[in-house]
């Protein structure tokens, strides 16, 4: 009986393809709000109240686009160490199973990515209405926090899945053990970043 075997890399080239896509739109729109926070700040002078103006420059203006920098060359990285992995003829060739796992722990990373993106751009939005005097509310901030959340949790569910080499020796034993590891940490982090969304009135109250 024969193993099936499935060659990834016309998925993976896809899936490169639109990661890359979405931290191009996800920094356009960072570098369009600092631009707009900046702007209104020259043309006025001010950056809102007092208390909130270094807020808006650190988490309106410099912090979005950098984390979106950052994050895209954190998954560039990792693009280059997977292609390490490839056949001599830079085919990834994998079992049916494998493969289906890796599809779903691939599509779980791209959601999950939409999800901290997405997270991103929504607070610089809110620094955006802070730097224009405009009343915000923690709705926002809220929401973010459990659609981050819950997407962690999911991909921590699927991350024990991930496919693992068979070489000889313990190297596959011991790569396993460390993605189990690995999800239950993402489930427990996602419940408490859900935990803090649900909970940031508590937290945070309004005076």
């Amino acid at each position: 009986m024969t193993d099936t075997t499935t060659d990834m890399t016309g998925f993976l080239e896809r899936y490169d393809q639109r990661q890359r896509l979405l931290f191009t739109a996800a920094l356009s729109a960072a570098l369009v709000l600092s631009a707009v926070i900046v702007t209104h700040v020259l043309m006025t002078g001010e950056a809102g109240p007092k208390p909130v103006a270094g807020a808006v420059w650190l988490l309106g203006v410099v912090f979005p686009p950098l984390f979106v920098v950052g994050w895209w060359s954190y998954a560039e990285h990792l693009v280059r160490a997977r292609r390490k992995t490839a056949a001599p003829d830079g085919r990834f060739p994998t079992s049916a199973h494998d493969a289906h796992n890796g599809v779903r722990i691939a599509n779980a990373g791209f959601v999950f990515n939409i999800g901290v993106m997405a997270s991103v751009i929504a607070q610089q939005a809110v620094m955006a209405l802070m730097a224009f005097g405009r009343p915000t509310g923690d709705l926002v901030p809220r929401a973010t926090c459990v659609a981050v959340g819950v997407v962690t949790i999911y991909l921590g569910n699927l991350w024990p899945r991930m496919p693992m080499p068979r070489p000889p020796g313990r190297t596959t034993a011991t790569r396993m053990k460390s993605n189990r590891m690995g999800g239950w940490v993402m489930v427990i982090g996602g419940v408490l970043v859900v935990l803090l969304g649900l909970f940031m009135p508590l937290l945070y109250p309004h005076r």
